[in-house]
């Protein structure tokens, strides 16, 4: 948790240099911002906990072949929203060299089969080279900022006000 009046806004350069690197790495990190979660087992409401915003480090699953990321999440899945060219944006370090240090993707949390879009939005962040574990395969471990748009705090709204309707009728 962070004291009171302790705005968290890093750039996309810091998350992947000081926060993400630092956390693969096992460094002491600059402050507890950032929790440690498995994003992918829960809808991103339950991990918000009522926050507009907040940060997580987690470890991405794969499938069987190791090809595909898997994002289902809950009762619905994290979608890319991705360019024409469907390439994740480059994290630049700013430091003269303009050097890549990490990519950022950006995704959408829709819910059922019919893939309602929920308004929750996430920003996923990897290195440029994961490293690999002690097994010989790359550790796919991501930083994700997960945060609800307008559209997912009315919808929240919305489902709160319709609960107490049913509560008052039964």
């Amino acid at each position: 948790m962070l004291p009171p009046g302790f705005h968290f806004q890093p750039t996309d350069q810091e998350i992947v240099v000081h926060y993400l690197c630092g956390w693969i790495h096992r460094m002491p990190l600059p402050c507890n911002a950032v929790e440690e979660a498995d994003v992918y087992s829960q809808e991103p409401e339950a991990l918000l906990h009522g926050r507009e915003r907040a940060y997580f480090f987690t470890t991405l699953r794969t499938s069987s072949s190791g090809l595909r990321v898997q994002r289902q999440a809950g009762d619905g899945t994290w979608m890319l929203n991705t360019s024409k060219t469907g390439t994740p944006v480059n994290v630049v370090c700013d430091n003269g060299d303009e050097v890549t240090v990490g990519y950022k993707r950006n995704l959408s949390f829709y819910l059922g089969k019919v893939k309602k879009c929920t308004g929750f939005v996430m920003d996923e962040y990897t290195l440029c080279a994961p490293p690999y574990d002690n097994n010989g395969t790359k550790d796919q471990k991501v930083l994700c900022v997960i945060r609800q748009s307008p559209q997912a705090i009315n919808n929240a709204a919305k489902r709160k006000r319709e609960a107490s309707s049913l509560s008052e009728i039964s």
